[in-house]
């Protein structure tokens, strides 16, 4: 036997011997999982924020020749995998544009996670909202054409689906899609976010999008106008701010305070985790 053949074998030994150790490690990460879960007094699951600053952790510390998309990869079906484990959960999919591409993103992030396909976001949406955070909706992320379907989103009962997280979290430059999840609840602060925000102004009112956005700022509300549309008599603008809203934020409050006799509603429709640019790395 050639020394380079002893070589050869002595590496390998060492690459089992590692998979022994991650697979150990997977194991006791499944078992603590398992005893959070038992340990926890109700809520969901799914916790898009804590998801988020492991990927940003992990990716963050990561070097050599291994990609860290790849890397997120792998977190991303452990996550899954181990977020099913605590309990039931499948996939609604709403997909106009390139149903294919976004079942394959929506794969990407939820790894093994069942998929159901639905024809129309209203179909998706009531998925979600019937059954109570046993389903997550994945839609194309809200954009100004013909397919918004972000004004479905404009409630304020408590149960409603709130955006969650924005597809893909880890962005390696290779697919041009995007998507967002949605789940009955609102999400959490990952320590940089994002916020949807529907502003709700009454019939009669016309309001530019560039006055509007000055009466939010001066409430201390930063972000941009994205899509406008008319619901009834009244206008829905849906904007993305800076940081986390809900329906408890003074700001919000302020903002009606001041200019209620143009602005109906300021209604915070769920945020995201803003995602991370591995590409090249």
């Amino acid at each position: 036997m050639s020394e380079n053949t002893i070589d050869l074998d002595d590496l390998r030994r060492e690459i089992d011997s590692i998979d022994d150790r991650l697979h150990d490690l997977l194991m006791q990460r499944a078992d603590l999982v398992h005893r959070l879960s038992s340990a926890k007094r109700g809520g969901p699951a799914m916790r898009p924020e804590r998801e988020a600053a492991i990927l940003r952790r992990l990716t963050g510390r990561h070097r050599g020749p291994l990609p860290a998309a790849v890397v997120g990869r792998v977190w991303r079906e452990i996550i899954s995998a181990l977020t099913r484990q605590q309990a039931p959960m499948a996939i609604a999919l709403y997909a106009p544009y390139g149903p294919v591409e976004h079942f394959d993103l929506a794969r990407a992030h939820f790894g093994a996670t069942r998929i159901d396909v639905h024809d129309s976001p209203v179909q998706a949406l009531r998925a979600v909202a019937e059954n109570g955070g046993g389903v997550i909706g994945v839609l194309p992320v809200p954009v100004a054409d013909e397919n918004a379907w972000w004004p479905l989103l404009a409630s304020t009962d408590a149960g409603r689906p709130r955006i969650v997280a924005r597809l893909p979290f880890l962005r390696d430059g290779q697919s041009p899609f995007e998507a967002v999840t949605v789940a009955p609840f609102d999400p959490g602060a990952s320590g940089d976010d994002a916020t949807y925000l529907i502003v709700v102004t009454m019939h009669g009112k016309e309001i530019s999008r560039g006055r509007l956005n000055d009466r939010l700022t001066a409430a201390g509300i930063h972000g941009h106008c994205i899509d406008s549309r008319q619901r009834g008599g009244d206008t829905l603008h849906l904007f993305e701010v800076d940081g986390v809203l809900d329906d408890r934020d003074p700001r919000l409050h302020a903002l009606i305070a001041a200019h209620g006799d143009e602005i109906a509603q300021a209604i915070p429709v769920g945020g995201y985790a803003r995602p991370v640019d591995v590409s090249g790395r």
